[in-house]
């Protein structure tokens, strides 16, 4: 096992525990698992379809690039981890915009606030990556870059729900 894949392990593993943490935190009931009712499991189903879909045609599309010998400047573990990017914001938005990605025992305010907690620390971590000039090497993207990739993700479902949070409470309004 070579350094990068053993970091890589480490790292996982201490993200792991850090999400049920966060999991035990954000959920009023102090319980690991997240509730839904019938309408937000089908909804999320949906979302799950479309989140696989969307990954079938980023990897057909980085394939056929493959295939034309296209140079992507990128790390292979950057291109494949970002389509994983990709569908998990698909599933993430699609969710939010159809009040299916907050369970019936989340904090919808701690859990915004963890969102964007965990994309600044991301934030944070691309941005030392950028300064030690370790983010790209010889014109090619690095690992590193995951960190930014993760900040844009849990960012922007914070600001999602955020804003929808918003928009259901003026709803309620009129």
């Amino acid at each position: 096992m070579n350094a990068r894949s053993a970091g890589l392990a480490i790292g996982l593993f201490v993200g792991l525990i850090i999400c049920v943490v966060f999991f035990k935190y954000w959920n009023k009931d102090g319980k690991l698992k997240t509730q839904y009712d019938e309408k937000q499991e089908i909804v999320r189903g949906r979302a799950y379809k479309y989140a696989f879909w969307t990954l079938v045609v980023y990897e057909a599309v980085m394939c056929i690039l493959s295939g034309f010998s296209f140079n992507l400047h990128a790390d292979m573990f950057i291109m494949h981890f970002s389509g994983i990017i990709i569908a998990a914001l698909v599933h993430a938005s699609y969710s939010v915009w159809n009040d299916a990605y907050m369970g019936l025992n989340t904090n919808s305010k701690r859990f915004t606030v963890c969102m964007i907690l965990i994309g600044l620390v991301n934030l944070l971590s691309g941005i030392a990556a950028i300064a030690s000039g370790s983010l790209v090497i010889d014109g090619v993207l690095q690992a590193p870059f995951t960190n930014l990739l993760c900040a844009f993700i849990f960012i922007v479902i914070g600001v999602e729900i955020g804003v929808k949070d918003l928009i259901d409470k003026k709803g309620g309004e009129e």
